[in-house]
């Protein structure tokens, strides 16, 4: 197999994007199991693509309107901690 043939084998696709300093350091404290970044962020990235599948504007307008996407997964986190303090 030629150098170009094994470059073409070994080629991953990759989606990239700027981040800030301070996401880069809690990316790197908070996800720091191999293969953890690649899996949240793959299922985050799938969701999306598939909302903007079904509704594209609707998807980015709820998006860009900030907190709408992580409210579920917050209210799941309050509820869990409510159940913790509450001795159940």
């Amino acid at each position: 197999m030629s150098e170009k043939e094994t470059n073409v084998a070994d080629y991953k696709p990759r989606f990239s994007f700027e981040i800030s300093e301070e996401q880069m350091l809690r990316a790197n404290k908070l996800l720091t199991q191999y293969g953890l970044r690649k899996a949240i962020f793959g299922k985050v990235l799938d969701d999306i693509l598939d909302a903007i599948e079904v509704d594209a504007g609707m998807t980015t307008g709820l998006l860009m309107s900030e907190s709408v996407v992580m409210k579920g997964i917050m209210a799941a986190l309050a509820d869990r901690t409510k159940v913790k303090k509450g001795g159940k």
